[in-house]
């Protein structure tokens, strides 16, 4: 499953790099530490868990596999941008 989809992952990964390249340009104080209280509304722990096993073993359904990948994209968005503001605020 995860094979079909690499291009598209990949592409995806482009588009959040540059998003966050244009979002970090744009930060003042405010906004860097307002990106830095932002948290993800996720599955429980036992939620991932589950799904990350489920994930390594090749057993996700569609609708599994669409769960998890959209939590590591966001995962993933936020971290790169609470990356920036806080090196943001280090440089200031």
């Amino acid at each position: 499953m995860g094979m079909a989809v690499f291009p598209e992952w990949v592409k995806f990964q482009q588009m959040v790099s540059e998003l966050a390249e244009r979002l970090g340009g744009t930060l003042n104080e405010a906004s860097a530490r307002s990106i830095l209280s932002l948290k993800l509304e996720a599955p429980t722990a036992k939620r991932r868990r589950t799904l990350a096993e489920k994930a390594n073993q090749g057993l996700l359904s569609v609708q599994e596999f669409a769960q998890y990948q959209t939590y590591a994209q966001l995962l993933g968005l936020l971290a790169i941008l609470q990356s920036k503001a806080r090196f943001y605020l280090k440089a200031r």
